[in-house]
């Protein structure tokens, strides 16, 4: 025997289109059922937004109008529920998506849900990538950095390079296409990423030595580099970009 009853929330699907019913009905009367046993009792009802990170978006505010209308057909009868509906974007975007909780995701990470800089919402990233410089080698012009030769030195230069890779989440699409903090300075990332090693062009002239930190994410001195960056270079989401760093990436705490 159960010591005391299963507490259950209820899902109305508004519109997201996966889990939960979309008969309002059939969500009100499943709230009935699990008040009519002695196994569970109801304790919230539901509902996720598909579009609350599009600020142009009307569904955004059709799908709020359709759960408000059950919230409050559901706390009507059974008014010590719990009715909550936002993520991180709705957060942020209204005020009459809060209900009695909120969901954060994405902000509690201190990113932002609408893809720009979280210092303009008061978030601060959690996260950072970091590696250090493995070697740096001397490349006169036309010396090939990685597979495929897809960057060669236009004249002479300075090139690190970092142990990390796609196996540690740096995303092949990010070749010739991302920068790197080391010394508190932008540097472009070149070559094809391999699955253990970056190469970074530090320009004709250069102070970087082996064992210096390098930064993929995060901040350096003044600079910073945000997973939004990332996200934006590829076409995605910064919840993938911090979500694809691989468990073989030591996790410390700052």
């Amino acid at each position: 025997m159960l010591e005391r009853p299963v507490q259950v929330h209820v899902k109305y699907d508004s519109g997201m289109g996966r889990l939960g019913n979309r008969d309002a009905g059939a969500v009100l009367d499943l709230l009935r059922a699990c008040e009519e046993t002695s196994y569970v009792e109801p304790a919230g009802v539901w509902t996720h937004f598909a579009t609350a990170d599009e600020t142009d978006s009307e569904f955004f505010d059709e799908q709020l109008e359709r759960f408000a209308a059950v919230a409050e057909a559901a706390k009507a009868r059974h008014p010590g529920i719990v009715a909550h509906a936002a993520n991180s974007a709705a957060v942020f975007r209204e005020r009459r998506a809060h209900f009695d909780m909120a969901r954060c995701g994405v902000a509690v990470y201190g990113l932002d849900p609408f893809q720009g800089d979280p210092a303009e919402r008061g978030l601060a990233p959690a996260l950072s990538l970091r590696s250090y410089v493995a070697d740096v080698k001397r490349f006169e012009a036309g010396d090939s950095a990685g597979y495929g030769r897809t960057w060669k030195a236009s004249e002479p230069t300075w090139v690190a390079v970092l142990p990390l890779g796609y196996g540690d989440g740096v995303r092949r699409g990010l070749s010739n296409n991302a920068e790197v903090l080391i010394r508190g300075r932008r540097h472009p990332l070149v070559g094809t990423v391999s699955m253990d090693n970056v190469t970074i062009d530090l320009g004709a002239e250069t102070d970087v030595e082996r064992g210096d930190e390098a930064v993929l994410l995060g901040a350096q001195g003044d600079e910073a580099i945000r997973a939004e960056e990332w996200a934006a270079r590829l076409g995605t989401i910064n919840y993938e970009v911090t979500c694809g760093i691989s468990a073989r990436v030591p996790r410390v705490e700052g």
